[in-house]
């Protein structure tokens, strides 16, 4: 009988210590960090790193060489095509200003002599008139006309820097080829001119751009070449206008790959569509975020809950007593942070944090 006062009390601390520890476990289960489903978004995407540029540049060079003696433009001006952006006179020494006043002697010295001629002032104008015609004299005077109208002509550019012509003003003013914006101007005033030729491009006057039509130029990483495709929208994020998200779509992706730190990676090109209140200006650096798939008003989960096992995934759930149970669900397109739930689960849902042990 004395064991019996013994056994009893012992046999119920032990059912009050089991009772305990399973209530705890419960406890401890039900208090565990969950995540909830929810209806939300799932965007794939992937991501080029380049610089937004202008679509074309456009160097001015002179045809003739000479001193820039004067620039009508500066830096940041819009221009349109045909005008002016700079004065480039050729090096007039007395040497050639004496060469063009007897070349200008000379033309002159022939028309008087295409006159004698034409107006038979001499015996031989009437021997030349006989064999070759009146209308060859009169043509022979046009011509040295012409030549000294030309010599004239020539001597008034050099000395003023402008002529008229047959109703046509020349000069030596160097005129935009195309609309757009000064870039660049490299050589300022009193800087030598070297003009372009078959052997090189000269001397840069201006740098012209058009700034209203910008784009992305930059590279993507050879696993997400595969997926994209021209017409995908990107969202560019510029190093120098923090919290600006400036829009894309992608225009052009290359045909072969470059090496770069180690990596394959491929040109990309994405036309820029900036809004009206931001300023982009030509080199700034850029990440965009390249749409590939997108998901709306899916079931979603975050992906941390979730785990991949044999190309099947699985969460863990409360069961009806609380405990942890491991329940199979199927997902759809994930972005390594959220994932869509297909099937397996519904909204509003709690699914348990995963611990690993």
């Amino acid at each position: 009988m004395k064991h019996l006062f013994w056994i009893v009390p012992l046999l119920a601390a032990i059912t009050v210590v089991a009772v305990y520890l399973d209530s705890g476990g419960s406890s401890s289960t039900a208090e565990s960090s969950s995540a909830r489903v929810e209806r939300g978004t799932v965007v794939r995407r992937a991501t080029a790193v380049g610089r937004i540029e202008v679509y074309y540049e456009v160097p001015v060079t002179a045809s003739q060489g000479g001193i820039l003696s004067r620039l009508f433009v500066e830096l940041g001006q819009k221009v349109a095509e045909g005008e002016p952006l700079a004065e480039v006179r050729p090096i007039l020494t007395e040497r050639g200003l004496i060469t063009a006043e007897r070349a200008l002697k000379q033309a002159r010295i022939g028309e008087e002599s295409a006159l004698e001629y034409k107006d038979y002032k001499h015996l031989a104008s009437f021997f030349t008139g006989l064999f070759l015609g009146a209308k060859n004299l009169e043509r022979m005077y046009e011509g040295a006309s012409l030549a000294r109208q030309q010599a004239e002509e020539q001597m008034e550019l050099l000395k003023t820097g402008s002529a008229e012509i047959e109703g046509r003003k020349l000069d030596f003013i160097l005129r935009a080829p195309t609309a757009g914006h000064v870039l660049d101007i490299p050589n300022w005033e009193g800087s030598p001119v070297v003009p372009s030729s078959s052997y090189g491009s000269g001397t840069i006057i201006a740098v012209l751009a058009d700034m209203d039509r910008m784009v992305f130029r930059g590279t993507v990483d050879e696993i997400d070449v595969g997926k994209l495709e021209e017409g995908l929208t990107a969202n560019l994020r510029v190093g120098a206008l923090p919290g600006v998200t400036v829009a894309g779509k992608v225009a052009a992706i290359d045909l072969k790959a470059m090496e770069r730190n180690n990596a394959v990676v491929f040109g990309i090109r994405i036309d820029v569509t900036p809004p009206e209140e931001v300023k982009l200006r030509s080199g700034y650096s850029a990440v965009a975020d390249i749409e590939i798939e997108r998901r709306d008003d899916v079931l979603v989960l975050p992906e941390r809950v979730v785990e991949f096992r044999a190309g099947k995934a699985y969460v863990e759930v409360l069961d009806g007593r609380g405990r942890r149970t491991e329940k199979e669900i199927e997902t759809g397109l994930g972005d390594g942070m959220t994932v869509e739930v297909v099937s397996g689960l519904s909204e509003g849902d709690e699914v348990l944090e995963r611990i690993y042990e």
